[in-house]
């Protein structure tokens, strides 16, 4: 049984990860780290919340909340939607 939930969680972030494709703006490390805190540590809601107020009007901000709203949509849990902005961060530095 837990195999199968494992199988469907995978599923729903190999689905968020095609949806979100390429990053139509560059993060920054900084902020995707304190995002990534308040994800794991508050959950999405108040993330939503810092963000509204944070960084208003910007491209970063835009792909921020386009990335979450799209791993929200899957349902995924708020540690996969920070690994998921991270990994994205650290693709476009050329981290990873």
């Amino acid at each position: 049984m837990k195999k199968l939930t494992i199988d469907k969680e995978f599923e729903k972030i190999r689905k968020a990860i095609k949806e979100i494709g390429v990053s139509k703006a560059p993060l920054n490390k900084e902020l995707v780290n304190e995002i990534r805190r308040v994800l794991v540590e508050k959950g999405y809601d108040e993330q939503w919340c810092i963000q509204s107020r944070a960084h208003l009007a910007t491209d970063m901000n835009a792909e921020i909340v386009r990335v979450l709203a799209i791993c929200r949509r899957y349902e995924l849990s708020p540690e996969a939607a920070a690994k998921i902005l991270d990994d994205l961060r650290r693709i476009e530095s050329g981290e990873l």
